[in-house]
């Protein structure tokens, strides 16, 4: 068999600023799960336009509605690196991006987050 047939994860990650876990099987590799996962906000219902006017205007603010970033990080992801193994396994990986920042993932706390994710 070769390597992408045993159902070997791979973690990837680029433009969409989130790492993704991959699976290889005989398929070829195929998408997995979005690593990148936060809690959405609670809706805050349905608005009038009339409504929604008169709150932006005693607030003296703009609707930024749609420019809140869902990923971690603010741009592309140029780099992973493995920065902890046991048994064989990676626990703990780290992305950089041209943000600037590094992020450490926790492999545990990841899965714990995506209900049903074994790595």
């Amino acid at each position: 068999k070769q390597w992408y047939q045993r159902r070997v994860p791979i973690t990837a990650g680029g433009h969409n600023m989130a790492p993704d876990l991959y699976y290889g099987s005989d398929d070829g590799i195929v998408f997995g799960s979005k690593l990148d996962v936060k809690k959405e906000k609670a809706s805050t219902g349905n608005m009038s336009a009339m409504a929604r006017f008169q709150k932006l205007d005693v607030q003296g603010s703009t609707e930024t509605e749609g420019t809140t970033l869902t990923t971690t990080h603010a741009n592309c992801i140029t780099e992973i690196r493995s920065i902890g193994t046991a048994n064989n396994k990676v626990t703990k990986f780290s992305t950089s991006g041209k943000d600037g920042q590094v992020v450490v993932w926790e492999v545990d706390s990841i899965c714990s987050a995506i209900a049903g994710l074994k790595i």
